[in-house]
């Protein structure tokens, strides 16, 4: 933070006597703006004490924060001035001060005032485990009531909108509608609203249609535009003249539909719409491309059209008015169900003497304010507090609800004639991503739009503020105080173009995009990986070939590892600014965070692949806590606790520390009851009857079953009596287990996450339930639900730890280096595809079952409020984006994995185009928008055509080979197994391009340089022997243009027909690959698949990577390193299954593998060396499997597991695949070394023996 204030952040702390919203932008300083005014309010002229001034946040941490700072500032302040009585008294005052979080401030309201509503004051705050259980339980009782009572109207919701195999549907729906309501000041006022909406749709003033008409023409109105450029395209001498009579019957017809005057008019016109068919007459002269553009432009219309008739306008609008007047008996089913079950609730929490947060504000409301009818009766106690506290401060306002506002404003000076107002808003609605929360940014934007501006070198003086309640005023917090100037750079240009008012309801104009406050020192003498010379942001690709999302996370995972792992190298590390050092030191990893929109599906598979490859990692959630295994096997005791015959995790336990079986004992479980029926198949079942047997083979295993059993008896009859914190305390200590984790690796933090456990089982000993079926049922709703435990959960890694987090956990953080993952993922619409839709201003919109005819038809209102949420989680995941990537210091990397990058390249090209004619994304675009990349890359695109080089993009294929790099003097490529040229230009501009949404100046889509036809980005890295043979037929093309002189002599010898058979020969070993299966334990056989044959190459370089060198004189030898390899955790069991134990200990006894063993002993091997060096002008970047040094002079070895052809033929077939792969490597050595090759060694594991190149 600077030392001195900006003149903004001085207006935003000495600003007063009127209504103030603080829009902070990221990094702007905020929290510190806020501190610096509560304290000159409690210091200053006219100051007042500090508990009265109510600070509101966001966050418990948040409020802690803040009280420190207030606290250490006032300490500051006395240690200048150690007589001052108001410090002094200010100190003692700032705990008890209300900075708080509304929840707490409400509650201090219910038990100051408990008296006002009749509310018993022994009541306990609920948690939400517990809650969530009571929800269940009361949903089960009131279905099961209705379904006695047999009320007609019910059993025809059940019957329309049921599953036919349980309530599930039922019950969500009810939920949802009840959570929406209560997040409403007044909730039957809003069911009522609900209601109105199916009673009032001919009514020409009904809001939900109001809202679909505004929408729709808004959208079409930009088509209109797109329309108009078409049309002179097409008019063009070059353009395609002959489409230019559809094109125009196309635009009547829109700007018929633009005039329309109502929803009646609208759904008619676009009812009725043909479309003529594009003329095929040959125009010579038309450009290609620009018939590709018209070509373009109208199918994305047709297909807008298309949506609107399938999802908004099913039938002509009579039917359409019909089939929501016979809706209505449904929907208010449903807001009856809805209104029992709060009712339900109600008093459920009140016998048991618990409320829930939710309640804790609507209690709150209650004490402050008297509803009756729309007027709105201020209560005494409002009048009194009102009176009281000079100030309300709200942080994180954008986050806000309806219900919160109404709370504070009636504690506020508004409606006092003689006081002036005193609400002080601070919040950023770029930074509103809490719409899930039911968080209200339309209050934000409205008062941001309302109040004035403030700028304090012409503002007037405020004396008589108290006469004049019209002076509420908006302050500018612009500049950033955390990011170096690429992260600005590519952030203003990305919510430049696609964060726009009529969509988002924000505009990222002057006024709103991030200025530079904060300038870093130049990095002397250390390397800084380019961070001062380099002023991009890197947006990787990953290219796969399977539209697989599983193996799409693994491989951005793998990605991620290879950039944490440059920089972290001990060759040439990696620094970063300390402020607290105020100097550079060298980058650690709890200085890397890696953001996903999810953790589900994403934490696991990333910190798994980053500890199995070394690198410390930690993910933050409670389904992440669960899936611990000192915490999985506790879970599973406690299930088979309580009931025996679940099958999985009783294979759990008996695995773990307390069954003490092996997997071989467990196959004899099964083989000994393979006859036996299926229930007498369960391994309680089966350990019960081994231990009955009188058969010598299984004496031993019938002790072990017996001792197994009794321990078991024994803790199920303590189940019974004791409370579940002793029961799981008795297990956790006087079994010894506790002590047993402590000696596994990271033993404190696994003893850390039992106590965690502990903790909730005392918690659960608070609540209304009891019971070990119960506590089960709690923990299950804690992992449902992904209820946070604790702050602490992770890996067991310490603080030195790569931080995978979701981007919401990642709010009001920052870290230097961000890895974004995910950037190609969908955006997640179902809230607006659901059978029912629910929006907290148009209500709910369901379809039509119409049980007679047994046919389903979406309703307008449902297609009006879908449109309505798909607006607003557009919006959202646009702000869920701005905050992932102002969260990053010093280096932003985006990563994500595309199928079908040609396809995708060419729509983000389309729309490259349309920022460079518009300046900003249509409504009609934004509509569009799925993913991320959707928002970056056309800008990113655009940006290259302009040469701003804001962006570094590069795509890589999905096994990490670089095929093209739009980088503008870039200095790194990403790390790959195998050599890759990486392509640089030196057309960077210092400067980021001015952020102006005007249409570039002169700018043709002629002119305009297409992404593919880049000649760098078409420059080739790496070919296989298909490409190579067709490279040779196509006479076009230069075949050698990717490679070095020197090397290029290598293919010439390759002439078409070994290649042909060459190709013969792969496809033969793909089939054989395909048929092969790997070695792997019978007791996982039939639950693991057999691994590919790029994967068990992976196996072999892991085992070569560790394989310990000076223990190895025997096969045993071998098979003892690998199983270690697996117990250490180096390796999977997958990988180990596949290793042929003979193969590694023919290699070690061969001549290469000896020489290998007396180089271990002098440390002269080094295995698995990353390099990475300049060649013929190309960055030339790979991983060495292992080279040593004899005689001051090196010996290159590379192992391949290629199944070839015996003899001869297959050591050719060898040489000839990998001897330019390995003269790229012998000339990084000497380049690196300054040391002669004087052997690369190629050993196949398949032939056996090593294969020397000359």
């Amino acid at each position: 933070m600077a030392k001195s204030w900006t003149v903004q952040q001085l207006d935003a702390m000495n600003t007063k006597d009127r209504n103030i919203l603080v829009s902070a932008a990221a990094g702007s300083g905020k929290t510190a703006v806020l501190v610096e005014r509560i304290v000159k309010k409690i210091t200053g002229e006219n100051q007042t004490d500090i508990d009265r001034l109510v600070v509101v946040t966001f966050t418990r941490a948040a409020a802690a924060e803040m009280k420190a700072r207030i606290r250490n500032r006032l300490d500051d302040m006395l240690d200048e001035d150690e007589n001052n009585a108001n410090l002094i008294k200010q100190i003692a005052l700032v705990n008890n001060a209300q900075i708080t979080t509304i929840d707490s401030f409400c509650l201090w309201i219910l038990k100051n005032h408990f008296s006002e509503i009749n509310l018993d004051p022994g009541f306990r705050v609920a948690d939400k485990g517990e809650i969530t259980l009571l929800e269940n339980d009361v949903m089960e009782d009131m279905l099961e009531d209705y379904y006695q009572k047999g009320d007609e109207q019910f059993i025809k919701l059940i019957d329309a909108y049921g599953t036919g195999r349980n309530d599930a549907n039922i019950e969500e729906i009810i939920k949802k509608i009840y959570a929406l309501a209560r997040s409403n000041p007044w909730p039957d006022e809003w069911y009522a609203q609900v209601l109105d909406t199916y009673t009032s749709i001919d009514n020409g003033s009904n809001k939900v249609l109001a809202n679909l008409y505004e929408s729709i023409v808004y959208s079409i109105s930009d088509y209109k535009k797109k329309y108009e450029y078409m049309i002179e395209v097409c008019n063009r001498p070059d353009g395609p003249v002959s489409y230019l009579s559809a094109v125009n019957s196309d635009y009547m017809a829109i700007c018929g539909i633009v005039n329309s005057q109502d929803i009646n008019e609208l759904a008619k016109k676009i009812s009725n719409i043909s479309f003529e068919r594009l003329s095929t007459k040959k125009m010579p002269d038309a450009l290609d491309e620009l018939k590709e553009y018209v070509k373009g432009q109208r199918d994305k219309y047709k297909k807008y059209i298309a949506g609107l008739t399938k999802n908004v306008f099913t039938a002509d609008i009579d039917s359409l008015m019909e089939d929501v007047h016979a809706n209505a008996m449904a929907v208010g089913m449903m807001v009856q169900l809805s209104k029992d079950f709060a009712e339900r609730m109600q008093t459920e929490k009140k016998d048991r003497g618990i409320v829930e947060f939710n309640d804790i504000e609507h209690y709150a409301l209650d004490i402050l304010v008297r509803k009756n009818g729309i007027d709105k009766e201020y209560t005494g106690v409002a009048d009194e507090l009102a009176k009281y506290f000079d100030e309300i401060l709200i942080d994180e306002y954008q986050d806000s609800n309806q219900l919160q506002e109404e709370i504070l404003t009636a504690i506020s000076r508004e409606r006092l004639d003689d006081k002036p107002d005193n609400m002080y808003m601070v919040g950023d609605v770029k930074q509103s991503i809490y719409k899930f929360r039911l968080a209200c940014p339309e209050l934000f934007m409205k008062k941001y739009y309302t109040y004035q501006t403030y700028k304090s070198d012409n503002a007037e003086d405020i004396k008589d503020a108290i006469t004049d309640k019209q002076k509420a005023c908006r302050i500018e917090l612009q500049k950033n105080f955390r990011s170096r100037k690429n992260i600005l750079d590519t952030t203003n240009d990305v919510f430049y173009r696609v964060m726009n008012r009529n969509y988002c309801g924000i505009e990222y104009d002057s006024s709103q995009q991030l200025n530079c406050g904060l300038d870093y020192p130049e990095c002397k003498d250390k390397r800084n990986f380019g961070w001062e010379s380099e002023k991009s942001t890197d947006v990787v690709l990953i290219d796969t070939s399977e539209d697989d999302e599983n193996s799409s996370i693994e491989a951005e995972a793998l990605y991620a590892v290879k950039r944490i792992k440059a920089l972290m190298t001990d060759e040439n590390p990696y620094y970063v600014y300390d402020t607290d050092l105020s100097d550079y030191r060298r980058i650690q990893y709890g200085d890397i965070a890696i953001l996903t929109r999810t953790l589900t599906g994403w934490a696991d598979t990333f910190v798994n692949v980053l500890l199995d490859n070394d690198i410390p990692a930690m993910a933050e959630t409670a389904q992440q806590y669960f899936k611990v295994r000192e915490i999985k096997v506790l879970i599973s005791l406690l299930t088979c606790i309580d009931n025996p015959m679940q099958d999985i995790p009783m294979a759990s336990v008996l695995l773990s520390y307390f069954g003490g079986f092996t997997e071989d004992e467990l196959a004899m479980l099964r083989v000994y009851g393979k006859n036996a029926s299926k229930t007498d198949k369960l391994f309680i079942k089966q350990i019960k009857a081994v231990n009955e047997s009188c058969d010598a083979a299984l004496k031993e295993l019938s002790y072990k079953c017996g001792s197994f059993l009794d321990k078991l008896a024994a803790l199920r009859k303590k189940s019974r009596l004791m409370t579940i914190y002793d029961l799981l305390w008795d297990i956790v200590y006087n079994t010894g287990y506790y002590d047993y984790v402590g000696t596994m690796p990271a033993g404190k933090k696994r003893q850390s996450n039992i106590d965690v456990l502990l903790d909730r089982a005392s918690s659960f000993e608070g609540t209304s339930y009891s019971g070990l079926f119960n506590f089960l049922r709690y923990i299950e709703r804690l992992q449902k639900y992904d209820i946070e435990l604790t702050d602490s959960q992770g890996s067991g890694v310490g603080s030195d730890a790569v931080r995978v987090m979701s981007i919401h956990k990642s709010k009001g953080l920052e870290f230097p280096v961000v890895i974004m993952a995910g950037l190609n993922k969908q955006i997640n619409k179902m809230d607006a595809r659901n059978r029912l839709v629910i929006d907290q201003e148009l209500g709910i919109g369901t379809d039509y079952v119409n049980l007679d005819k047994h046919t389903k038809t979406s309703t307008i209102i449902k297609g009006a409020v879908a449109r309505k949420i798909l607006r607003d989680s557009i919006s959202e995941e646009e702000r869920v984006l701005y905050v992932a990537m102002t969260r990053a210091r010093e280096k932003l990397i985006m990563i994500g994995s595309v199928t079908g990058t040609d396809k995708k390249m060419s729509a983000w090209q389309m729309l490259s185009v349309e920022l460079a004619l518009n300046g900003i994304y249509s409504y009609a675009e934004c509509e569009n928008i799925d993913k991320y990349s959707d928002m970056v890359m056309p800008v990113a695109l655009m940006d290259k055509a302009l040469n701003s080089g804001i962006f570094n993009v590069c795509i890589i294929t999905s096994d990490e080979d670089v095929v093209c790099d739009t980088a503008a003097d870039n200095d790194e490529v990403s790390d790959t197994d195998n050599v890759q040229p990486c392509v640089t230009d030196n057309t960077r501009l210092d400067e980021g391009v001015p952020y102006i949404k005007e249409k570039a100046s002169d700018m043709h889509i002629s002119e305009l340089p297409e992404y593919i036809k880049d000649p760098d980005a078409d420059r080739k890295v790496k070919v296989t022997v298909s490409e190579l043979k067709k490279m040779q037929e196509d006479s076009d093309y230069d075949n050698n243009a990717f490679m070095p002189d020197d090397i290029k002599a290598a293919y010439k010898e390759a002439g078409k027909d070994e290649l042909e058979a060459a190709d013969r020969i792969t496809n033969q070993e793909k089939a054989e690959d395909e048929d092969f299966v790997p070695t792997i334990p019978d007791f996982i056989s039939d639950k693991e698949e057999t691994l590919r044959a790029n994967e068990r190459g992976t196996a072999y370089h892991r085992v070569m990577e560790c394989l310990d060198y000076n223990k190895i004189e025997s096969l045993d030898d071998v098979k003892a390193d690998i199983k270690k390899m697996l117990d250490s955790e180096k390796m999977n069991s997958m990988q180990a299954g596949c290793i042929r134990a003979d193969d590694v200990y023919e290699f070690v006894k061969s001549p290469i593998g000896q020489r290998i063993k007396e180089a271990v002993k002098k440390n002269n091997v080094r295995r698995e060396q990353p390099f990475m060096f300049e060649y013929d002008r190309q960055l030339v970047q790979g991983v060495i499997d292992l080279y040593m040094i004899e005689d001051d002079k090196i010996v290159l070895v590379d192992y391949k597991t290629d199944r070839v052809k015996k003899g001869k033929a297959g050591e050719q077939e060898l040489i000839r695949r990998y001897s330019v792969q390995l003269d790229y490597y012998a000339l990084a050595l000497f380049q690196l070394t300054g040391l002669e090759v004087k052997e690369k060694i190629i050993y196949s594991f398949a032939l056996g023996k090593q294969i020397s190149l000359e």
